[in-house]
């Protein structure tokens, strides 16, 4: 099936995002059924949320205008979900440990919501993310993005996800659990990011730290540049 790509995005219903902070956010679903599970619903503009075999779909790659698909597995999966040779979209792989409960998990929020927000926001490009079915893992990195994005608390983007995917559920002792901590995280990120566009400044001093991965209470002239000796005092 061989749709024009801008014909195919104007075929796709995109739900409204939720406004910054937005809480609580109401369970609403307006109709579903035990097979959609097997579809992939969109979640705000150019992101959708669904399972692995959605790859396989070219009439649902086509309709959605899929360009790029981020799939969260873990190590145990690698054989299973891979990337295709597919003309016209592009894999990111994401592996993930298996026992999220006892691993540390946020820098993939952090690694995958700066994927999203560069293909999503900055380049436009519509996103399909992905796991094995499309109900734990993959909803919950989708939720960390909405998090970070909007500002919203973790059972708040995890209900935003559920108006549009009903049966996505991040495990109650695995992933929901890290979302929970990665809500002081993003605040934390909004704040220190609201900080440096107040103070250009400071941002650039940020910017040289992460460069040269000091901390705070490194050394005071970790970040200032090393005069020239004089030619009298140079080492002979």
């Amino acid at each position: 099936m061989n749709l024009d790509p801008t014909a195919a995005q104007r075929m796709v219903v995109w739900p409204d995002a939720p406004e910054m902070g937005q809480s609580p956010i109401r369970l609403c679903v307006s109709s579903w059924a035990y097979e959609d599970r097997y579809n992939g619903q969109p979640i705000v503009r150019h992101l959708l949320l669904g399972p692995y075999h959605l790859v396989r779909n070219s009439e649902y790659l086509a309709i959605h205008g899929v360009e790029h698909v981020l799939c969260i597995r873990d190590p145990s999966e690698q054989r299973f979900l891979r990337e295709l040779e597919i003309p016209g979209i592009r894999f990111t792989l994401m592996d993930v440990p298996a026992d999220v409960s006892k691993a540390s998990i946020i820098p993939h929020f952090v690694q995958a919501t700066r994927t999203l927000a560069e293909l999503v926001e900055q380049q436009g490009k519509t996103v399909l993310v992905c796991c094995s079915d499309g109900v734990d893992k993959s909803s919950a990195f989708v939720a960390a993005y909405l998090m970070h994005t909007y500002a919203l608390k973790a059972a708040d983007a995890i209900t935003f996800v559920q108006n549009s995917r009903y049966c996505a559920t991040p495990s109650a002792n695995g992933h929901r659990i890290k979302l929970l901590e990665y809500e002081p995280i993003c605040a934390a990120q909004r704040g220190a990011n609201a900080g440096t566009q107040k103070n250009p400044r400071k941002r650039i001093d940020n910017d040289a730290q992460d460069d040269t991965g000091e901390a705070d209470g490194g050394a005071a002239s970790a970040h200032r540049p090393i005069a020239p000796l004089p030619s009298s005092r140079r080492a002979r």
